[in-house]
């Protein structure tokens, strides 16, 4: 069971600076998060004080887990959603040769290193979705954003959603050059937001809306092309935050990736061993 709103709080961040959302939105909308990370790649929240964090400071309705090659996570938050006034999707966040592509609805691990087709290819063929994380993040921010901006690959591969709002500080622009993309492919894919959160403070800052309130609500919208977004308002102590965490996170990331690197090491030595030349 989750705790209670007074004993819930991040490394110097109090309750009293939750994140709360008041804006008129149609009765029969809910919110959802889909771009959260923990502490399995690169988050510095665990995945009990993620589902704590959203049932007492946040009014999401669904939330998914999406990690760095990983569903372990995601599985242990879906497992545990029962005791949440929330719904939980178990998704992951998958580096492919061109950048990362988000997968929900996919309970077994995308293999990561793949083109976006191929990765997409996977997705689909249990059953999930495939979203653009990121698109258009500037070559200088990181190495992550989809093709960083090279439309060939927006244009060609069959995704289902396209993340116009991502709230990681300094992605206003490419967040504003995908709402353009969009307003001419808007028959192709769906638009969602999420808050790609490393640290807790920033669930929710960016949301996929939609009507209805559950998982299969939100499914529909997005196959239906029926999503809006919310974008987030430029907090200055959300990104001081961000600022002040970003050596960890970034220190995280390198750690995750080198996992991976060892990891494709590992199989490709196998591979050599059990079929030799």
């Amino acid at each position: 069971m989750y705790r209670s709103p007074a004993t819930l709080t991040e490394k110097g961040v109090s309750g009293t600076l939750a994140v709360r959302y008041h804006q008129p939105m149609p009765h029969d909308w809910s919110k959802a998060d889909i771009h959260i990370h923990t502490t399995a790649s690169d988050g510095l929240a665990n995945v009990q004080d993620v589902l704590d964090w959203v049932a007492e400071r946040t009014d999401l309705a669904v939330i998914a887990i999406t990690d760095h090659n990983t569903v372990e996570a995601a599985h242990e938050a879906a497992r545990l959603a029962k005791d949440y006034p929330f719904e939980v999707i178990i998704g992951q966040e998958v580096d492919t040769s061109e950048g990362h592509v988000i997968g929900l609805w996919t309970p077994r691990l995308v293999p990561p290193g793949m083109s976006a087709h191929e990765t997409v290819e996977a997705i689909h063929e249990q059953g999930g979705l495939a979203i653009v994380a990121h698109p258009f993040a500037p070559r200088w921010w990181a190495k992550h954003g989809l093709c960083r901006g090279d439309r060939r690959t927006y244009d060609t591969v069959d995704f289902d959603g396209f993340e116009v709002s991502n709230a990681t500080p300094l992605l206003l622009h490419a967040n504003l050059r995908a709402r353009m993309y969009m307003t001419r492919h808007r028959h192709r894919f769906a638009i969602t937001g999420g808050s790609d959160a490393h640290i807790l403070p920033a669930i929710g800052a960016s949301m996929t809306l939609f009507q209805g309130s559950t998982v299969e609500d939100l499914r529909r919208a997005i196959e239906t092309r029926t999503t809006r977004v919310r974008s987030p308002a430029f907090w200055l102590t959300r990104n001081a935050r961000y600022a002040r965490h970003l050596p960890s996170i970034i220190e995280r990331e390198r750690a995750a990736e080198e996992d991976l690197r060892r990891a494709r090491a590992a199989s490709a030595s196998t591979c050599e061993s059990t079929h030799p030349q």
